[in-house]
């Protein structure tokens, strides 16, 4: 069985080119991390309004988000006994990408690619706020994971 990424629109912006990019990321990341079950999520492009409020309303933070990524939680392996397994959600506002890469000299494309990998990697355990050993391999796996497909991002 094949990956499957779910893409939703809550926002006017015509996003369809990244669905492509997702799903190559998506098998880059596989390949690297070597995993080899089937993994199933959904992408949601939404716009700063919505960002905020899902901010508010399940982190307790008053911002716009540049991605937020919600994981499935699998206590009772339900998941783990399909021929896929459903990790969750990733939320990308794209009017933050796009401010992002402006301020520091990234394209669009990078910005989104860079965006989409690290909301995947949250939902796969990896948190680079807890210290600075598990920052480090966050940010490591994202460059070995971009860089299969010839995007280099530098960090700010």
């Amino acid at each position: 069985m094949k990956d499957s990424l779910e893409f939703n629109y809550e926002t006017n912006e015509n996003l369809k080119e990244y669905e492509e990019l997702y799903s190559i990321l998506l098998n880059s990341a596989k390949e690297v991390m070597k995993i080899e079950q089937s993994l199933s999520l959904s992408v949601n492009f939404i716009d700063s309004k919505r960002s905020r409020e899902i901010n508010n309303e399940y982190r307790k933070k008053d911002y716009v988000g540049d991605v937020i990524s919600f994981p499935i939680d699998d206590d009772f392996g339900i998941y783990s006994q399909l021929e896929f397994k459903e990790i969750g959600d990733i939320f990308i506002t794209f009017e933050e990408a796009k401010n992002k890469a402006e301020k520091y000299n990234h394209s669009i494309k990078e910005e989104m690619a860079w965006l989409f990998i690290h909301g995947l990697l949250h939902i796969l355990g990896y948190d680079h706020e807890n210290n600075q050993k598990e920052a480090d391999e966050m940010f490591g796996l994202t460059d070995l994971i971009l860089e299969k497909q010839n995007i280099f991002y530098t960090m700010p």
